[in-house]
């Protein structure tokens, strides 16, 4: 499976920490090559390899479980619903969402897991796409004013 999102994670992170990809491998007990094909074809590992890369580039499990598209370690099913009834009483919310949010409280608990993972990886997707569409617009105007560094 590639993993674009996952990919320029690990090499963000990585660069961030001023890791090669070498010491990489080496903090998360994983072949060199690995940290190749992550970075290169977005390739996603096992989980718990996935773990050991996160715990290496000292990031937040969670997310970047999320990122490779596994299900997070702790999933606060209910903090998520309280959230969500807190986003509801600010925010005037279509009917059919609000009678949805209520629904989540008759899932099962690995349903109501489920549908956390999913609002998770949305909300991180939208973030990430917003702050993508942020950067092309700053690099479409920096182009036109020969700005360019």
């Amino acid at each position: 499976m590639r993993n674009q999102a996952w990919a320029n994670y690990v090499k963000d992170k990585r660069k961030a920490r001023g890791l090669t990809r070498r010491k990489l491998a080496e903090l998360a007990g994983i072949d060199p090559s690995y940290v190749t094909l992550i970075e290169r074809d977005g390739y996603v590992p096992r989980k718990d390899k996935v773990l050991e890369v996160a715990r290496a580039l000292e990031a937040e499990v969670d997310h970047t479980l999320l990122v490779a598209g596994y299900a997070p370690e702790k999933i606060p099913v209910k903090d998520l619903l309280e959230r969500l009834e807190t986003f509801k009483s600010e925010k005037v919310l279509d009917k059919e969402l609000r009678a949805s949010i209520r629904e989540l409280f008759d899932l099962t608990t690995a349903q109501q897991k489920k549908v956390s993972e999913m609002l998770t990886a949305y909300v991180k997707t939208l973030k990430d796409q917003k702050k993508a569409r942020a950067a092309a617009r700053v690099t479409r105007s920096g182009r036109g004013t020969g700005l360019q560094a």
